[in-house]
């Protein structure tokens, strides 16, 4: 981990924080094949001032080598210079051919400052100016620096080190040797290594606008706002044979902040004269006096702009259909165009289409359509014999029309489970349609309300409507209208059903009887129209669960239920409840609380006989009971009294069992049960032992 501490510690050196916020120096680099360049700038007049006094340091410190994160990072010096200002006596070779070499002696050792030479870009020198002179010297020392690499090293704000290894990266310091209670500056600092090299991009996105002897080229500059500080714009006039610069000085951006920095920059160029063709490119200029590849060529030719543009002055309608327009355009400039072309429209703003289909000869002035719409807008357009084109102002047209749109077809939609409707419907292919009513009802064969302030364009339309209703459909139909407002015939009415919120209303009990055969229950059915099926429900007095004891669905229309399942004396509860088809539940019914009547046992099973048959291996029991009504017997088994359990039910007055064991005891009980719903007692116990 001592190598990431290490790395980190550097790192912390150069990023100190105070309690206001410190000059910085502002490091970047440019690495080469064998080689790296740098250069710095301070960010504030006052630390610049100083800088120039005290001077600058550089530091090496090699990171990586051979794609390996060094454990011991290797720091060298490589240069033992003192990086600030040469001796003006330096200067002045350079100043004869370099004028931004004289701007930047001028700002440093100069006791007033004035910008005497041209830079490219002048609403920067007339800000600077309006500055306090020692932020006007830091601007223009910098700039020039920036746009010559001379003056740079002149200035010690430029260092090239040639001692580098392709195989490493370094980390490069440059130190302020300013006394901190002069001005606190925070050191400067660059990582790069010569693995980095990228060659240079030419500009792109190149246009040119011409026109009378000018020409305005723009390029796109924010993409490459980062790499380059100026421009060289270059023109031929041979067929882009050879380039020259059309000015001295490169162009330079202007904006304050790179926040503020337009997409494109712009030039103006004068051309020497019209209809002929002129080529340029541009190349791009960075701080260390690099020059890019050129950019991709284009061409165009300044031209006399026509003095006059066409002028629709009158129109005739003919029985509704059709319509002559006629225009005025000077016929002295015949010989300068090549035709007219007639555009239309059914809005002012709208999209024009061009309508004939070959261009118009230069000598007419009249042309004759068939409008589409019931207000139609129209164009001319005259083209020069150079491509350029010169339109008329808009000119309408309307005529009669009593014609309604076609009734509209394709009307669907959906309800969503918020009560959002969402409609559409086919698109009618009238030409002179504006738009569309939509209507709303609850209710089919009655009055449907127009439910849009204004037209609808398009074949969609969102309605919000109440779901917490029992009204379970709506209804809804649309009609179009022409630019007349001649309404067409309504389309089909759509059904939608609203989402089902609403539980259904509980059904109601209203009368029951106990009677020997049973619990019989009468209730008033749910008066919602949309329930699919009721349900009872029963338990047993002092039970907690409820039972599903039988689902009537609505096809069968009961209100009645006959329980014949009762225990004697027993006392029950029932409830109902109702169900849409959404599946929803009304609240339960308030429940019923019947006993079950008490009947009078009949009279036990007494004479009752048996054989066993131990070879067949069978117990036979036979009995005899004189009253009449008797739909079956139970018979009840069991290897003990206290264990007897129902066990079969028959509709004879025998009973053969076949389910024996040797040596054990077996205990039978009968039981008579009659068509009245009533029973018998239960007979003696008949013990057999087999």
């Amino acid at each position: 981990m001592k190598k990431y501490y290490y790395i980190i510690f550097l790192i912390l050196l150069t990023t100190i924080s105070h309690a206001q916020e410190n000059a910085k120096i502002r490091v970047i680099a440019r690495p080469y094949k064998d080689s790296v360049t740098l250069r710095w700038a301070p960010d504030k007049p006052v630390a610049w001032h100083f800088l120039n006094e005290y001077g600058y340091r550089i530091e090496r410190h090699t990171l990586m080598r051979d794609d390996v994160l060094l454990e011991e990072p290797d720091s060298a010096s490589p240069s033992n210079e003192l990086f600030k200002p040469k001796p003006l006596s330096v200067w002045e070779p350079y100043s004869e051919t370099d004028d931004y070499v004289t701007i930047a002696a001028q700002a440093i050792y100069g006791e007033s400052f004035e910008v005497t030479h041209g830079i490219a870009g002048s609403d920067i020198a007339e800000v600077i100016n309006k500055s306090r002179e020692l932020e006007s010297k830091f601007s223009f020392a910098l700039l020039a620096a920036d746009i010559s690499p001379t003056t740079a090293k002149l200035s010690g704000l430029m260092f090239t080190d040639k001692t580098v290894k392709k195989n490493e990266k370094y980390l490069y310091l440059v130190i302020p040797m300013v006394p901190k209670e002069k001005i606190p500056i925070d050191t400067g600092y660059v990582y790069v290594g010569v693995g980095d090299f990228k060659p240079l991009p030419p500009p792109i996105r190149v246009r040119g606008d011409f026109n009378d002897k000018s020409a305005m080229i723009s390029w796109n500059h924010q993409l490459f706002q980062n790499i380059y500080i100026a421009y060289k714009v270059e023109r031929s006039d041979d067929n882009g044979k050879t380039f020259k610069p059309i000015s001295d000085n490169p162009l330079i951006n202007t904006s304050k902040n790179v926040y503020e920095t337009p997409e494109r920059m712009f030039i103006i160029d004068s051309l020497p004269e019209n209809n002929k063709e002129y080529f340029y490119r541009i190349k791009g200029v960075t701080s260390f006096g690099e020059i890019s590849p050129p950019s991709e060529i284009i061409s165009g030719m300044g031209y006399k702009r026509l003095p006059a543009n066409p002028k629709i002055i009158s129109s005739n309608v003919f029985t509704s259909k059709y319509v002559t327009l006629e225009w005025e355009f000077p016929d002295s400039l015949n010989s300068k165009i090549v035709g007219f072309d007639i555009l239309r429209s059914e809005k002012d703003k709208g999209l024009y289409d061009t309508i004939n289909v070959e261009l118009i000869k230069p000598e007419k002035r009249k042309y004759a359509d068939e409008p589409p719409y019931s207000y139609t807008f129209y164009k001319i357009i005259v083209e020069d014999k150079y491509g350029h084109t010169y339109q008329s102002y808009p000119y309408m047209i309307q005529v009669i029309d009593s014609i309604p749109p076609v009734k509209p077809v394709g009307l669907g939609g959906k309800i969503d489970t918020t009560g959002i409707v969402h409609l559409n419907w086919t698109k009618n292919k009238d030409k002179d349609l504006f738009g569309y009513r939509v209507f709303r009802s609850n209710f089919k064969n009655s009055e449907f309300t127009q439910i849009t302030v204004s037209p609808v364009e398009d074949t969609l339309f969102t309605d919000t409507i109440n779901i917490k209703t029992l009204t379970r459909k709506i209804y809804y139909k649309i009609q179009a209208l022409d630019h007349h407002f001649n309404p067409s015939k309504f389309s089909d009415i759509y059904e939608l059903v609203r989402p089902d919120k609403m539980p259904p209303v509980s059904p109601v009990f209203h009368a029951y009887e106990s009677d020997e055969t049973g619990i019989k229950l009468e209730w008033y059915n749910s008066s919602s129209v949309d329930v699919s099926k009721h349900i009872l429900y029963r338990k047993v007095e002092n039970e907690s669960n409820w039972r599903v004891k039988e689902i009537f669905f609505m096809n069968d229309s009961i209100e009645s239920y006959r329980d014949t399942s009762t225990a004697a004396g027993m006392v029950y509860d029932y409830t109902l409840i109702a169900v849409d088809e959404a599946g929803l539940e009304s609240k339960p019914a308030k429940p019923l609380r019947v006993r079950q009547y008490k009947n009078k046992l009949k009279p036990a099973v007494s004479k009752i006989k048996y054989d066993i048959d131990r070879q067949n291996k069978f117990v036979i029991l036979e009995w005899e009971y004189g009253q009449s009504g008797v739909k079956e017997f139970m018979v009840y088994k069991g290897d003990s009294i206290e264990n007897l359990a129902h066990y079969a039910t028959v509709n004879t007055y025998e009973f053969s069992d076949k389910k024996l064991k040797i040596n054990n005891n077996y205990y039978y009980v009968i039981k008579a049960v009659f068509f009245s719903g009533l029973e018998s007692g239960m007979s003696k116990v008949i013990e057999i032992d087999y």
